[in-house]
Order: structure tokens, then C-alpha cells, then sequence
């Protein structure tokens, strides 16, 4: 017990007395660097690396880079190495045909042989998707390249608070968080062991999306014979077992199979996506109950039914053009509040969940209808949706106006950019 306290102390001492203290200085280093680069005329070398379509959040901010003089960015594709090989290569798959659609160029992965992205490039920046070390190949990770500047965009609107969210060691040895709201900030100021200087608010990324105005709703399979449905999304999480600490918040396993038998029954007035968290796939051939074999004929039954469809790509189109989303995401209860369409969240008992929520968290999940069963989701498609009997309509519309709008009148990848030009080549540096 004795040598577990002093192991326990003599970490926290290297962490939060050395390592943090010293990164900072790194920063500075590599800030001066870049300044004297750019006068020499040559841009910042900046890599994003992107893991799947749906972690994805830098698309417009490497349009606007791109178009800069004074950054050369590069897109290197990066499945996380903690997936089955299978759906590493459908997320590479997925990211070619992402990028091919937007003309983006990008270097490709090669699973056995990862890029040298310090070899090949040596950036000055990197832009992560998710905060967490180990995830990606050790080419890649995060823990390769502390001694650059890592910046990051949450990959979802943040509602947890606590160390999980914010006090990771990527937290505090990254140069720059980008987070969603001065709510964020805030909880990052209580939580974090920097206490979040190095935050900046610029908004959630996949608002400039949500707010562009016009949606592809060719997203949506055609029905045979033509009429327009209801179009309901089901978003189940991955954590179909308990993980960090945290409650098992998905619902999967109890309603995979009647929320097939509900899309059937209802399948002349709605159309229904099964739209499942990347990571699911790989936790069902994992479970004991599941596997490979019962998971893919699973999915295979969403993709191949006449009014039901399987999304394992984007989704800003398909949220956008729905009607109602039945989910337990965590992402999800902010975003869709973009739609300003009904949405249900499917939890026994929403409480345990609520005690893990910032203020902004809690706010945005009690806009929800609950769902503590597969009757109250019959309910909600029927009652709600179908008939229209909506009473939530005007909260959702302030919960958009006053948290979801990005600062400023601007967009997230116009303020993320603003900021990095100001912090590199303009903001005094402290050389305390």
C-alpha cells in the first residue's frame, strides 16, 4: 500500500510539476520557430488526421487553410487501431469516398505500413479527433508528438463534465482545445489541471454545417412507391457495457430487435435509419451474445429492408432531413436540437446519466421526450411524430438561439482560423 501511495505521488509530481510545465515551454519554442519560419516565407506545416467520416470535423477549416498562404495542410487517413480490422478498413473506405466527393486530396493509409507523418512531413501542428492517447498507429498517435502544437475539436457537443471531458493528459498537453461554448470553457476552467488556458471558444464544427441551409435528401433510400414517409433516425451508442467509470448508456440490446418489428409495422407512414455509433459494430462481434456472424445479418437487415436503411457514413444530411430522432448518444442530444425536430432519448431511468451532465448537458438532455421503453418509443413515433402533438417546440428553439449559434456572426472554421493566425503570428508570447 505504502509504495502504491508514493508510485501514486511521485507521477502526479512528474505530471503536474515537470512534464505540464515543461510542454508549455515547448509551445513557446515552437511558437518562436514558426514566427521565423514565416518571415523566412515559408507557410506552418499542418497535418489533420482523420480516423472516420464520422469523427470527422475539419473539413472546412483545411478549405479555408488551404486557400492561406501561411499554412501548407495535409489530410492523413488514420483508422483507430482499437477497431476491428473490418471496420478499420470500412472507415478507410468511407473517408476515400468522403474526401473523392469534396475534391480534397489527402495521403492514404496503409494499415500494415502507417505513413511517417514526422518523416515525411515533420508538421509544426496536428489536429487530432479524438483526445485520447493509444488510439491511433504509434505513427500517428498523439504521444508521438507532444512536443509539437496539438490542437483539437471536440468530435461531439460535450454534455459530461468531470475528468473524463476535460482533465485527460491530451487536455493538458495540447497548445489548443477549440471548444463549443463559454459553458465548456468554464467547465474546462473547474476541471482541468491547467485550469483551460489553453481553450478558445469558437463554436461546435459541425455548425457550419447544420447552418449551411440546404440538405441532400437523397441521403434517404427511395421508396418504390414514392411516397414520402416520416423519417425517423435510430442512433444507438456503442457502450452496450459499462466503461471509464460510466453507466452502459446504450439502449441496443433491448431494442435491437423490436425497433426492427416497430419499422415493419409501421412501414407504409415511416421510414426509418438505423444509424449506430462507428464503434458499435466492433462491440457486438466482441459480445458474448452477438458476434460477428449475428451482427452483420443484423445490420444487413436494416440495409436491405423497402423502408429501412443502414448509415454508417455522415450524417449531418440525414439528421437534417428527418423528422424525429429515437437515440443515446451523447453527441446527438445537442446536435439534432440543430433540426428543431422531436427527439426522444431511450433510458430505464435518466437519472445516473443527468448526475455525470454540466449545466449545459442537463439542459439540453431535459428537451428530450423519454424513452424508458420500447412502448414509450411506439408512443413517441405515433403520438409525436406522426400526430404531430410536439410541446417542446419553442424550448428547443431557445436552446438554439442561445447555446448552438457559433461567437461572433461568424463561422467555427473562420473564428478557429482567426485564432490560430492571431495566436502564431501576432499574440505576444510569454517567455515567463
Amino acid at each position: 500500500m505504502a509504495q502504491s501511495v508514493i508510485e501514486k505521488a511521485w507521477r502526479y509530481a512528474y505530471l503536474h510539476g515537470w512534464l505540464y510545465r515543461r510542454i508549455e515551454a515547448v509551445h513557446r519554442r515552437r511558437l518562436e520557430a514558426i514566427r521565423q519560419q514565416g518571415e523566412a516565407g515559408r507557410p506552418v506545416s499542418v497535418v489533420f488526421l482523420a480516423m472516420s467520416v464520422s469523427m470527422w470535423r475539419y473539413q472546412h477549416l483545411y478549405e479555408l487553410m488551404s486557400r492561406d498562404s501561411r499554412f501548407a495542410a495535409t489530410i492523413v487517413l488514420s483508422p483507430s487501431i482499437d477497431y476491428d480490422r473490418s471496420q478499420q478498413l470500412r472507415d478507410a473506405d468511407n473517408l476515400r469516398s468522403h474526401f473523392a466527393q469534396h475534391g480534397t486530396p489527402y495521403v492514404d493509409c496503409d494499415l500494415d505500413h502507417p505513413f511517417d507523418i514526422k518523416k515525411e512531413v515533420d508538421p509544426d501542428i496536428l489536429f487530432y479527433p479524438q483526445p485520447y492517447e493509444h488510439l491511433l498507429a504509434p505513427e500517428h498517435d498523439c504521444t508521438a508528438f507532444y512536443d509539437r502544437l496539438l490542437c483539437y475539436y471536440p468530435y461531439a457537443f460535450w454534455t459530461s463534465t468531470g475528468k473524463w471531458s476535460y482533465d485527460f493528459h491530451f487536455h493538458n498537453l495540447a497548445w489548443r482545445l477549440y471548444y463549443s461554448t463559454r459553458l465548456h470553457l468554464q467547465e474546462a476552467q473547474r476541471t482541468a489541471w491547467n485550469h483551460g488556458r489553453n481553450v478558445r471558444v469558437v463554436g461546435y464544427p459541425n455548425a457550419d454545417d447544420y447552418l449551411r441551409g440546404s440538405f441532400d435528401e437523397s441521403v434517404w433510400k427511395h421508396v418504390a412507391d414514392g411516397r414520402r414517409r416520416k423519417r425517423v433516425v435510430w442512433a444507438p451508442h456503442y457502450s452496450i457495457t459499462p466503461e471509464f467509470g460510466l453507466v452502459a448508456r446504450s439502449q441496443f440490446l433491448t431494442l435491437a430487435e423490436p425497433m426492427l418489428a416497430l419499422a415493419e409495422a409501421l412501414s407504409g407512414e415511416v421510414q426509418f435509419a438505423f444509424k449506430p455509433h462507428p464503434r458499435l459494430l466492433t462491440e457486438l462481434y466482441r459480445h458474448p451474445d452477438w458476434g460477428r456472424e449475428r451482427t452483420d445479418a443484423y445490420y444487413r437487415r436494416w440495409a436491405g429492408g423497402a423502408t429501412t436503411q443502414l448509415d454508417t457514413g455522415g450524417f449531418v444530411d440525414l439528421l437534417m432531413t428527418s423528422d424525429a430522432m429515437v437515440h443515446d448518444s451523447g453527441s446527438f442530444a445537442v446536435e439534432y436540437h440543430y433540426s428543431l425536430n422531436p427527439v426522444m432519448f431511450t433510458s430505464p431511468d435518466l437519472e445516473p446519466l443527468l448526475a455525470t451532465q454540466s449545466e449545459f448537458g442537463r439542459t439540453a438532455y431535459k428537451l428530450h421526450y423519454l424513452g424508458r421503453d420500447m412502448a414509450d418509443v411506439e408512443r413517441f413515433v405515433r403520438d409525436v411524430v406522426l400526430a404531430g402533438h410536439d410541446d417542446m417546440r419553442s424550448w428547443r428553439e431557445w436552446f438554439f438561439n442561445e447555446h448552438l449559434l457559433p461567437p461572433g456572426g461568424k463561422s467555427v472554421a473562420q473564428n478557429t482560423l482567426d485564432d490560430l493566425v492571431y495566436s502564431l503570428f501576432n499574440e505576444p508570447l510569454d517567455n515567463g
